[in-house]
C-alpha cells in the first residue's frame, strides 16, 4: 500500500503545525502552538487513499437493506420531494439524506446500492476531511495515517453502506471543525459564513448535530474568556464566530421550518417518548461498544484495554500542546452524551459515530508518543520511535483489511434468509405471523401478507389449532420491555427453530414455531 512509504519527516508524537497564514497574531482569537510549519498538501498519497476507500466502499454495496434503510426508502426517498421536506413521522428521518437519496433512486433505479450511494459518497469524502482538519493540528505524516486509517477500517466502511446519514454527520463535523480552527486562528468572517452552511448541512442531515455545534460555542465562550485574561480586553474580531453559530441556527430553523412542530413532538414530546429498555442504560452502551470494537477489529479485551491506553496517551499529549483542540474535538460528545442520558433516550453507539475522525486521529498520536516515550527510556533516538509508531499504524492499517469480509459476505439484517427459510419449511396451512418492527419489510417492501402481531391475545388469536404456527421476530431487547406479555408466550410456547445472524448489532432475526411433542419430526435445520 502507498502509505507504508511515506516519508517519516513529518511524523512526531507532539508536534503541530503552525497556521500558515500571515493574518494570525497576537491578538488571534486562538493562537496556534509554535511548532514547525507543515509542508505542502501531499496530493499524491490523498489521492491514493481516496481510490482506497472508494473501492472498499463499493465492494458487495448491492446487499439486502436492513430494517432502517427499508423504513427509509418506503417512508422517504420513494415519496416526492415535496412530501419529504414536510414529512417528520419519526426520528429516522434524516432530512438531507432522504433528499440525496430520492434524486439517487430516481436517476440509476431503486437498487439497495443506488439507496445507499449518498452514504458512500459522503463516508469516501471524510477520508481527505480528516487529513485537511489533521494538517491544522498535527503533523503531515500523522495526518496520513489516520486519513489511511478512516480509508480502511470496518466501522467507516460499514456506515459507508448504511443508508442513513450517519457518514454525511462525520463529514460536517470534520468540516465545521476546520472552520472553525481556520476562523478562530485567522479572523476571516467567509470562514464563518462557511461555517454557518456546513453546520446548517450538518444538522439539516442528523438532529444531533446540534450538539456539535454546542461543544463548538462552548469552546468559542472559553477561547474568549481565557484570550480576554491574556489580554486584559476583548481579542480583535472576537465576535466574527457568531456569524457562525447564529447564521447556522437562521440556516437550520429555515430548512426545518415545515417540520418544526413535529420535531419537537417526535423527539421531547409525548409522542417521542419510547419504550424503556436496556437500550437506555450507559452500561448496556458500553458492553455494546466494546462488542463493535472486537467486531470491527478482531481484538480481544486485552487488545482494546491497550487500545484504550493508547487513546488516552493522545489525549493527554494534544491536551499538553493545545487544550482547546481537545475541547473542540470532545465537548460534542459531551453534549450528545448528556443529551441523551437527560431525555432517557435509547444511547445508541451510533450516535457517537461522528467522533470516528478524531478518535482515530487521537490514536494515531498515542502510538506515536508511546513509542517515542519507549525507545528514548532505553537509550534509543526519538527518531526511531516515531519510525516504529509509523511501522505499528502502518501494520493497523493492514490489520484493518481481513476485518472487512464479514462486512461483504454478510448483510446488515437477513430479511430474505429467514424469508426464504419459513417459505420452504413449512407446511401448507400452517400460518406465519410477524411481530412489530419486521411486519413492514415484509409486507411491503417483500410483498408478504403475513399478519402483525403485537400482543398475546394477537397471537393466540392468530394460532391455528391444529397446525403449527411461525413466528419471526427481531430485537428482543425491546421486545422484551414493549411486549411483556407477547415476550411470555413467545419463550413459554413457542422454539426457535433457526437464528439469521447479520453484521448488524442485536439485528438478528429469530425464526420461532409452536412447540411440538418430542417424538415428532423437527424441522431440519
Amino acid at each position: 500500500m502507498a502509505i507504508m512509504t511515506i516519508s517519516l519527516a513529518g511524523v512526531g508524537g507532539g508536534a503541530s503545525p503552525a497556521s500558515d497564514s500571515p493574518a494570525q497574531g497576537r491578538d488571534s482569537l486562538w493562537l496556534a502552538p509554535k511548532t514547525e510549519r507543515g509542508g505542502r498538501i501531499a496530493w499524491h498519497w490523498l489521492a491514493d487513499l481516496v481510490i482506497v476507500a472508494a473501492i472498499l466502499r463499493v465492494v458487495a454495496l448491492n446487499q439486502q437493506l436492513w430494517f432502517d434503510e427499508i423504513v427509509t426508502l418506503l417512508e422517504s426517498a420513494r415519496a416526492p420531494l415535496a412530501r419529504i421536506v414536510t414529512t417528520y413521522d419519526w426520528q429516522n428521518q434524516h432530512m438531507l439524506y432522504s433528499i440525496l437519496a430520492h434524486f439517487s433512486i430516481r436517476l440509476f433505479g431503486e437498487h439497495p446500492w443506488s439507496l445507499r450511494l449518498p452514504a458512500v459518497l459522503f463516508g469516501i469524502a471524510c477520508v481527505p476531511a480528516l487529513y485537511f482538519f489533521a494538517r491544522l493540528v498535527t503533523t503531515e505524516g500523522e495526518a496520513l495515517l489516520a486519513s489511511a486509517l478512516m480509508a480502511v477500517s470496518y466501522h467507516p466502511v460499514w456506515f459507508s453502506q448504511n443508508a442513513r446519514g450517519y457518514t454525511g454527520m462525520v463529514l460536517w463535523t470534520l468540516l465545521s471543525s476546520t472552520l472553525f480552527i481556520r476562523g478562530a486562528r485567522e479572523g476571516r468572517k467567509k470562514d464563518w459564513l462557511l461555517y454557518a452552511i456546513v453546520a446548517a448541512l450538518g444538522i439539516y442531515t442528523h438532529l444531533t448535530m446540534a450538539f456539535v455545534l454546542a461543544g463548538h460555542g462552548a469552546v468559542y465562550l472559553w477561547l474568549l474568556v481565557s484570550r480576554s485574561r491574556t489580554l486584559g480586553r476583548l481579542p480583535a474580531k472576537a465576535f466574527l464566530p457568531l456569524y457562525g453559530f447564529f447564521g447556522a441556527t437562521f440556516l437550520s430553523l429555515a430548512l426545518y421550518a415545515p417540520v418544526l412542530s413535529r420535531i419537537f413532538a417526535r423527539t421531547i414530546g409525548v409522542a417521542g417518548t419510547s419504550v424503556r429498555s436496556d437500550w437506555a442504560s450507559p452500561l448496556w452502551a458500553i458492553r455494546e461498544t466494546i462488542r463493535g470494537l472486537r467486531a470491527g477489529t478482531g481484538a480481544g479485551l486485552v487488545g482494546i484495554l491497550i487500545g484504550a491506553v493508547l487513546l488516552v496517551a493522545g489525549l493527554v499529549s494534544y491536551w499538553r500542546r493545545d487544550r482547546f483542540l481537545v475541547g473542540l474535538m470532545f465537548f460534542p460528545e459531551i453534549f450528545t452524551a448528556a443529551a441523551i442520558l437527560a431525555t432517557s433516550h435509547n444511547l445508541w453507539p451510533r450516535f457517537f459515530f461522528f467522533e470516528i475522525g478524531f478518535g482515530l486521529l487521537v490514536l494515531v498520536r498515542g502510538i506515536m508518543v508511546c513509542t517515542e516515550s519507549a525507545v528514548k527510556l532505553s537509550g534509543g533516538r526519538a527518531k526511531l520511535g516515531l519510525e516504529l509508531g509509523t511501522v505499528l499504524v502502518v501494520l493497523m492499517i493492514l490489520a484493518s483489511l481481513p476485518m472487512l469480509r464479514s462486512a461483504y459476505l454478510y448483510p446488515k439484517q437477513d430479511f430474505q434468509g429467514a424469508m426464504q427459510f419459513v417459505e420452504q419449511a413449512r407446511r401448507p396451512g400452517e400460518p406465519v405471523v410477524t411481530v412489530d418492527v419486521v411486519t413492514m419489510p415484509f409486507q411491503r417492501y417483500y410483498g408478504r401478507a403475513w399478519p402483525r402481531v403485537d400482543t398475546r391475545a394477537e397471537l393466540e388469536t392468530a394460532m391455528s389449532r391444529d397446525r403449527p404456527t411461525w413466528v419471526i421476530y427481531a430485537m428482543p431487547i425491546f421486545l422484551r420491555a414493549a411486549h411483556p406479555d407477547l415476550w411470555e408466550t413467545l419463550q413459554t410456547d413457542f422454539q426457535i427453530v433457526r437464528v439469521f445472524p447479520g453484521t448488524l448489532a442485536g439485528g438478528e432475526l429469530y425464526v420461532c414455531r409452536t412447540k411440538r411433542p418430542e417424538n415428532d419430526r423437527a424441522v431440519a435445520r
